[in-house]
């Protein structure tokens, strides 16, 4: 007896072949005494270790856990394969089989051969119809619209939590499912006390997880952890229970739920009607899988359209077009075509549900090539399905909902997106799912502006029964003239009006006569939010009163009654992570010339010369956009390099600013201010450092790798990463270093004070000074505040006034006159305030000037030069009755020149570089402050491992280029070493692509760095090494610099573009990157004369990373 589907047949099907050809053999990594593979895998995150198995393996494989056999595939071809009902079976082994607990012979965990998924597959099937869902739209509306207004009450600085436990942030989908289903309200946006049924699912689900891959004896001998899952399974089906019995005893049949089709509805085939027990397990289901699927989904969503706001944009400005003001009703849901694409290429990029398990119902050949059993569970891995090139093209890595319009998504080939599971066992709630997304969605879009709490945050994946983004956070504001019932039942059009939680906050009283003034900025680093407070600071003693804000705050909220001055950094020709969301607001808004009239703006833009392409890129593009939609700008934009003089043009700005400020204001006082204020105590015991471990990486290994022969001293350094951070080779590590303690020294015998010595601050908005309580000196100057940044014109000025010496001030007002004088002395020797104190001793100038003038020690990033396929993990299995493991802590190593040299404005000093001095003194088991940034642009390895690749770098700049051969590698000698890989037949249709290294290096004796291992990864077929010795070369081999090796051996480059190689180059903008260019181009145009320079360019940037 079956239930009327429409499986594929396997006529005509090319992977239904039998006995045709010899079968392959599956690659396995190699297996553990009496755990098999069981140590391969993470049971806290186990979708993840299959994804990370299959770069290493390809998309098929398989591993021995416990008592099973899985087969894992993760390509379209394979996954097509079995996709046939005919064939291929769901089967309920592993995380299922553990489900089973909970949800018995539910819809979503019965067994192929139970008689009730039959049963209640037909009786719930009309219910879960196009028109039944319509019917739904009611009570849908009316959770969401709670969501809404409690969102909206909590106000725009109140942090959502979008990423831990959905059941207790964001009870969207546990209330729609409760009433649409059984007409029960948990009642979640009513309480801050979550529903016990909720916490008690989420307990449920990770013990499953954990149970599903642990050896049986584990089971057994977590007795507590065995005793409170079940007490939690007793307790839900309870519940369950407990609402069947009351509908029982006062029927309601006028309520149109799924409680009353199952109690009320017989089999159409068997005229049985659903056992109670059975009804328990259906309504334990329906919460369990909608809700963690559909929160779930929405979270993914949110994250990925703040991390792209261009696509936010183009969701809202349709939902705009749609909806505008008018409540949400079914008619409006068909036309927001694009909210429908946003929600379909999440599922896509990563969905809730990581993988469908399958078995053949009899011995055959998976794709016409590899033997299975019926034993066998085959795991359909989605994310390989959902980002296969062959189907999603190669960026397939990308979030683009426009892959999903204009009938494409029609289009797509069979089997290629199943986010809903396959065939007879699809998710019967699909159309639920979808309908209650589109309305989340939508009347999220059309009331607020959402943001990221924390802009920096990148995706980590907490996982359950399901997947779903970890300790992700938003805000959301209301929108410019959206009123409190907007797009509500009952609450009809809106007539513009302040929302309540964003009112114009009133202005403050003002201390004389402050005007006020916002400040906006976007920083990764540091340096522009430091600028923004210079201006707080400042504008205070010109009469001005300056609120600071990112430019994310500043989104759709750019007031027009004060005047507005951003300061931006371009990184790599991309804003900020905390001004993404504002670039792609006014881009998105540049057509309309008059969005912004009545705002009065300025810019300044802090940029590095080194990056010329896109020097300045972001606030050039912001202060025209600004312009182009009717603001009006009330002084030229400013700019700074920081490979030259940061701080100087920055001064000489901000002196026309207040003045062009206090004209725009009419501030006419100008406040006395005392400045920055301390008090010392003298300290009796040593000072302590208190910082959050869970932020700090824990070094492993820091050694010399090269000498100071030919260059500076070059080390290795490996260390654990911070907790859930992950990266992928080609990122960056970014680390908070300690000033040299031999600078410190300097400062307090400079100023005759004691390292111990505690210090109160007061009168100043700097927050990098400031502390909740007394600090020591040293602690501070260790790591609050720059020691060796140039010192300034203006500073310079400032000195003056306390100088004792007349001949010494003569020379400091010789540097502020003379342009050209300061610029070839104190910037090009590089002198510091410290410096310049020692070098004119009779400036007496107090301590509190002297920090005053300090900025903060600003994080240095450098290349990471590993790669997480090679890194190693502390996962491992659970013991009893101890709590689970912690989730996997990646290893990631940098490689760095040390910077210690003779001062160049004192020579008899050394000079010692603060991060690398501070780097270089680091002992393993040492804690410091690091953590992974993303490089903003696509330096990263291509998608498919066979794609050539050329390598082009110098010294220490091998760093990317090691972790990106370390993972090619790491790829090669694990499919080298699976077990059943016979003479590699396995994976002959996956070859590596080739790689050519282009490595600058001075002297082969003294500084070719990772010699030994470029060369085993030679002899493994990885890499083809072409080092160029500059200086001095092997016996036989002239010296030549990287430009001249390529152009002689220009056959094989030439070939290798033919093959469509991507080129990656680290190292020197203005010399190696731009001499290699140069050579890249020719040669190009050696096999296309016809093609222009401008040509070669294009070309070279369409296939050229830096």
């Amino acid at each position: 007896m079956s239930c009327p589907f429409h499986p594929r047949t396997s006529v005509g099907d090319p992977h239904s072949e039998s006995a045709a050809s010899a079968d392959l053999p599956i690659p396995q990594p190699p297996t553990h005494f009496l755990a098999g593979n069981l140590p391969d895998v993470d049971p806290s995150s186990f979708v993840d270790s299959l994804i990370h198995l299959a770069k290493l393996y390809g998309p098929i494989y398989k591993l021995r856990l416990g008592s099973r056999n899985q087969i894992v595939i993760s390509d379209h071809e394979l996954i097509d394969s079995v996709c046939n009902d005919e064939q291929y079976e769901k089967t309920t082994l592993g995380n299922i089989d553990e489900v089973r607990n909970l949800l018995g012979d539910g819809l979503f965990t019965s067994r192929p051969d139970e008689p009730n998924w039959f049963k209640a597959h037909r009786a719930l099937m009309p219910s879960f119809g196009p028109l039944s869902i319509r019917k739904m739209f009611p009570q849908m509306i009316d959770i969401a619209s709670q969501l809404i207004l409690r969102w909206d009450r909590r106000g725009p600085d109140h942090e959502i939590l979008c990423s831990d436990d959905f059941t207790i942030s964001y009870p969207l989908a546990f209330d729609s499912i409760g009433l649409a289903a059984f007409n029960y309200r948990f009642n979640e946006f009513y309480t801050d006390n979550v529903h016990p049924f909720a916490t008690q699912m989420a307990s449920v689900l990770i013990e499953s997880g954990k149970r599903a891959n642990t050896l049986s004896i584990m089971k057994t001998l977590r007795h507590w952890s065995t005793k409170e899952y079940f007490q939690n399974i007793a307790s839900m089906h309870a519940l369950c229970d407990d609402l069947v019995a009351e509908r029982r005893r006062n029927p309601r049949p006028e309520v149109n739920d799924l409680l009353n089709v199952m109690l009320n509805t017989p089999d159409p085939v068997t005229g049985e009607k659903l056992s109670d027990e059975n009804i328990r397990y259906q309504m334990a289901t329906f919460l369990v899988a909608g809700h963690e699927t559909s929160s779930g989904t929405l979270s993914f969503l949110f994250y990925h359209l703040l991390k792209n706001p261009t696509k936010l944009h183009a969701a809202q400005k349709e939902v705009d077009e749609v909806l505008g003001d008018d409540v949400l009703t079914l008619d409006h849901l068909p036309r927001l075509k694009y909210v429908e694409a946003c929600i379909r290429e999440t599922l896509r990029y990563r969905g809730p549900i990581g993988s469908i398990s399958k078995h053949a119902k009899e011995s055959r050949k998976l794709a016409g090539k590899y033997h299975v059993e019926p034993e066998d569970q085959i795991s359909l891995l989605l994310h390989g399905l959902h980002h296969d090139p062959k189907i999603w093209g190669e960026d397939h890595g990308v979030f683009k909902p426009e892959r999903m319009l204009d009938g494409k998504f029609e289009q797509l080939p069979r089997n290629a997106w199943k986010p809903f599971g396959d065939g007879a066992r699809a998710c019967i709630g699909r159309a639920f799912a979808e309908q209650e997304m589109m309305i989340i969605v939508t009347l999220i879009l059309q009331r607020f502006s959402p943001r990221m709490a924390d802009p920096s945050y990148d995706l980590k994946i907490k996982a359950t029964l399901t997947v779903k983004p970890d300790e992700f956070r938003i805000k959301v504001r209301r929108r410019p003239g959206k009123s409190d019932y907007v797009g509500l039942p009952g609450g009809g059009s809106s007539l513009a009006s302040p929302a309540a939680n964003q009112k114009t906050t009133p202005t403050p009283a003002r201390q004389g006569e402050e005007s006020p003034m916002l400040v906006l900025y976007g920083s990764n680093a540091g340096t522009c939010k430091s600028f923004a407070e210079d201006l707080q600071a400042s504008g205070h003693r010109c009469g001005l009163d300056a609120d600071i804000k990112t430019l994310d705050d500043a989104t759709d909220h750019l007031p027009m009654d004060r005047p507005v001055v951003i300061v931006s950094p371009s990184y790599e020709g991309k804003p900020a992570d905390n001004a993404k969301n504002f670039v792609a607001w006014l881009e998105a808004n540049a057509g309309n010339s008059s969005k912004l009239k009545g705002l009065r703006y300025t810019v300044f833009g802090v940029g590095n010369s080194e990056w010329a392409s896109t020097f300045h890129r972001v606030p050039k593009l912001i202060n025209d956009l600004l312009a182009q939609q009717g603001a009006e700008r009330i002084l030229e934009a400013g700019f700074t390099d920081v490979q030259s003089d940061l701080v100087g043009p920055w001064e000489k700005w901000t002196e026309e600013l207040w003045a062009k400020l206090r004209a725009v204001t009419g501030a006419k006082k100008e406040i006395k201010d005392d400045g920055l204020k301390l008090t010392i105590d003298k300290s009796t015991a040593a000072s302590s450092l208190g910082e959050n471990e869970m932020t700090f990486g824990t070094v492993r290994l820091n050694k010399e790798i090269a000498g100071t022969e030919v260059g500076p001293a070059k080390r290795h350094l490996e260390l654990d990463l911070p907790e859930g951070q992950t990266y992928e080779a080609g990122d960056y590590l970014v680390v908070l270093p300690y000033n040299n303690v031999d600078t410190i020294r300097r400062v307090l015998s400079r100023f005759e004070l004691h390292g111990d010595d505690l210090l109160t601050l007061s009168g100043t908005r700097k927050s990098f000074l400031m502390s909740e309580s007394p600090q020591s000196i040293f602690d501070l100057l260790a790591t609050r505040v720059e020691l060796n940044v140039p010192v300034t014109q203006r500073q310079i000025a400032i000195f003056t006034e306390y100088t004792g010496s007349e001949k010494e001030k003569g020379d400091l007002q010789r540097f502020i006159s003379d342009e050209a004088l300061y610029q070839s002395t104190i910037l090009a020797k590089r002198y510091s305030i410290l410096d310049l104190l020692d070098e004119y001793p009779s400036i007496k100038v107090p301590f509190s000037i002297y920090l005053d003038m300090l900025k903060p020690l600003m994080p240095r990033q450098y290349s990471i030069s590993s790669s997480p396929l090679a890194s190693s993990t502390s996962s491992q299995q659970p013991e009893a009755d101890k709590p689970a493991p912690q989730p996997p802590i990646l290893r990631a190593s940098i490689t760095y020149d040390i910077h210690c040299a003779p001062s160049l404005c004192n020579p008899s000093r050394t000079f010692h570089g603060v991060a690398t001095t501070y780097l270089a003194s680091l002992k393993p088991g040492q804690r410091i402050h690091a953590y992974v940034r993303s490089t903003n642009r696509a330096f990263h390895l291509p998608p498919s491992p066979s794609t050539p690749l050329i390598l082009i770098c110098a010294g220490s700049g091998i760093a990317p280029m090691r972790g990106f051969l370390q993972e090619r590698a790491a790829i090669a000698e694990a499919r080298q070493s699976s077990t059943g890989n016979n003479n590699n037949d396995s994976t002959k249709d996956l070859p590596l692509g080739t790689i050519l290294l282009y490595f600058g290096i001075r002297d082969y004796r003294h500084d070719y760095i990772y010699a030994s291992e470029l060369e085993h990864w030679q002899s493994l077929g990885v890499v083809r090494l072409r080092p160029a010795f500059s200086r001095r070369a092997p016996e036989g081999t002239e010296p030549c610099y990287v430009h001249e090796r390529m152009w002689a051996e220009r056959e094989e480059t030439l070939k290798l573009f033919r093959e469509g190689a991507k080129i990656m180059v680290c190292g020197s903008a203005s010399k190696l990157a731009k001499s290699t260019a140069d050579v890249c181009k020719k040669i190009w145009r050696e096999i296309h004369p016809e093609k222009s320079e401008k040509d070669a360019k294009e070309w070279l940037d369409s296939v050229r990373e830096t």
